[in-house]
């Protein structure tokens, strides 16, 4: 006589029996078999991963200060910037700008005064959702390079001399 193994039980039944005399499984009822918990904890560590770098990398990005200072006296504007865990210092000379820029209408403030080098590098000074006319010509007449004033709106940018 044949036998078969019960697939709640592991234990060897009749092969014409239709529930096991064990446990009473019933051989009719198809039985979903069981996933690994090995994909479930992966998923879990992977997940978890992922929120926890999404978490540091805002809180590190949204926890800072920046400073802006005009050194008269070596002729130059020193970018700091302050985060949680360090702080970094870009020095730009006089010599090495081309222009004060003042941008209207931009993106997320209104508006933005910036120091553009030679090189074509540029290093937001301020920004503000109020105009910043007299700080955009303080700098300009400060640093003695032009003030070039664009419109994000579309307008041509007009240059005027310090």
């Amino acid at each position: 006589m044949s036998t078969k193994i019960c697939p709640n039980c592991n234990a060897e039944v009749p092969g014409v029996a239709h529930l096991c005399k064990h446990c009473f499984h019933d051989f009719h009822v198809v039985v979903a078999k069981k996933k690994s918990p090995l994909f479930t904890v992966l998923f879990l560590a992977v997940g978890t991963a992922l929120v926890s770098a999404g978490v540091y990398g805002y809180i590190h990005g949204q926890n800072r200060t920046s400073k802006i200072s005009v050194d008269q006296e070596t002729e130059s504007i020193v970018f700091t910037t302050t985060y949680a865990d360090h702080t970094e210092a870009d020095r730009v000379f006089w010599k090495d700008v081309s222009m004060v820029e003042y941008v209207k209408n931009t993106s997320p403030h209104q508006f933005e005064v910036a120091v553009v080098t030679v090189k074509g590098g540029r290093h937001v000074y301020q920004q503000a959702d109020e105009p910043l006319d007299y700080p955009a010509q303080a700098l300009a007449d400060a640093i003695k390079r032009p003030l070039v004033t664009k419109d994000e709106s579309g307008i041509d940018p007009v240059a005027t001399t310090p």
